[in-house]
């Protein structure tokens, strides 16, 4: 990992219509965003449960590297549900991710342990308001 502090930029362009933007980070492909109602890019309450369990599969994976826990494959879903609070308007209630690790047979334990520790570590998660929850799946080849 890079020297810390690490610094994130990024830079939003507003293209002239409703509430559809861009958002440009480095070099990388332009990420189209907008409102939840536009079904043809990305809105922020997705980009937010997204960073939580891309968050989770980072740690995830570099925690299983360091410790010698070979993961045979690792898949996610998560989902966050806002609700509308009488005065203070919209929040997040919670989101919950659904991590699928699969690792040899007798391996579970530390495949729990494992996913523990990053979701006990991920930034985005102890960065959020609301409890990101988990619904693991451990599976064995």
């Amino acid at each position: 990992m890079s020297d810390i502090p690490l610094n994130y930029q990024t830079a939003y362009r507003w293209t002239g219509e409703a509430e559809k933007g861009e958002i440009q980070i480095g070099d990388l492909p332009v990420l189209p965003v907008g409102s939840p109602h536009d079904s043809d890019r990305f809105c922020p309450e997705h980009i937010l449960v997204v960073a939580a369990e891309a968050c989770l599969a980072n740690y995830v994976l570099l925690i299983s590297s360091k410790s010698g826990l070979e993961i045979k494959s690792y898949t996610s879903t998560a989902e966050g549900e806002l609700s509308k609070e009488e005065k203070a308007g919209y929040n997040f209630k919670r989101i919950v991710i659904r991590p699928v690790v699969t690792v040899e047979e007798g391996k579970e334990k530390s495949a729990d342990r494992i996913v523990q520790k990053a979701h006990d570590l991920c930034m985005v998660a102890r960065a959020l308001k609301c409890p990101v929850d988990l619904e693991m799946t451990i599976e064995t080849t």
